[in-house]
């Protein structure tokens, strides 16, 4: 208790903000206990205590003579974290919100093993689509999985196109190679796709790219609407007005993971 109250000294302070403070400085490169303390602000025998425990489980190593920097615990804590049910959490109010808007069932997915990952699907509308949350469908013919394919790097796309031509699953499935490859070159020059149907006849779904604050594809979200009266073209209209709803959602999705 005594020790706690000592690392809260200074303006109340807490155990777990001086600790994220030493982390962040050790961040970027070596630091003394005076370079830690002058950059963080934190006093030196503080700097002292907070390190002693991450030094000895190795989430702090020493580096040369009066030297630490991030150790290797440290690393793999990052890299089991599984990112996911993150993406789950913390984005389902955002979709919850773009779905209640627009008056339309809405999804956030991944790309995971060269397939669309569903990790949140939020419905609305009279009718709903049968995707499900945590189920995995092709990239080839989903809206999602089409703006997922446009942010792969040309090599990437050509690996992901090198089996050949694609299963039909519907009559206006993309499953030529050549084809899908100047579908996937005109989703990166607009910044959306559209599932025509694609994947079930009935459905229509508009995609769009969410972005990690880093400027790299994190994930993208979608609005579907199911179609049951033929007029198909007047659903795809329709979809393209949300685009501006769809876009604030996915900038609220990476401003609410960037770090400060």
């Amino acid at each position: 208790m005594r020790e706690s109250a000592e690392l809260d000294e200074g303006g109340g302070t807490s155990v777990a903000e001086r600790m994220l403070d030493l982390f962040e400085c050790l961040s970027s490169s070596p630091m003394t206990v005076k370079e830690i303390s002058a950059a963080s602000g934190i006093p030196l025998s503080t700097v002292h205590r907070l390190l002693r425990p991450l030094v000895a489980r190795k989430y702090v190593l020493r580096h040369g003579r009066g030297r630490y920097l991030l150790g290797i615990a440290s690393m793999e804590l990052g890299a089991r974290a599984d990112l996911d049910p993150i993406l789950t959490s913390a984005t389902r109010p955002i979709i919850a919100d773009l779905a209640k808007a627009c008056k339309r069932t809405a999804h956030l997915g991944v790309f995971r093993d060269n397939l669309v990952r569903y990790l949140v699907k939020v419905e609305a509308g009279y009718l709903r689509p049968p995707s499900q949350e945590m189920t995995e469908l092709e990239a080839y013919c989903t809206g999602i999985g089409k703006v997922l394919l446009a942010q792969l790097a040309q090599d990437q796309l050509e690996e992901y196109l090198s089996p050949g031509d694609f299963v039909p699953l519907t009559p206006t499935t993309i499953s030529d190679a050549d084809a899908l490859r100047l579908e996937v070159d005109q989703v990166r020059g607009q910044g959306w796709a559209l599932d025509r149907g694609e994947m079930y006849p009935e459905l229509r779904c508009l995609a769009a790219p969410i972005y990690d604050p880093t400027g790299r594809l994190m994930a993208a979200l979608s609005v579907t609407e199911v179609c049951k009266n033929g007029n198909f073209e007047e659903v795809e209209e329709r979809l393209l007005t949300f685009l501006p709803r769809m876009t604030e959602a996915a900038e609220a999705v990476s401003a609410l993971l960037r770090v400060p």
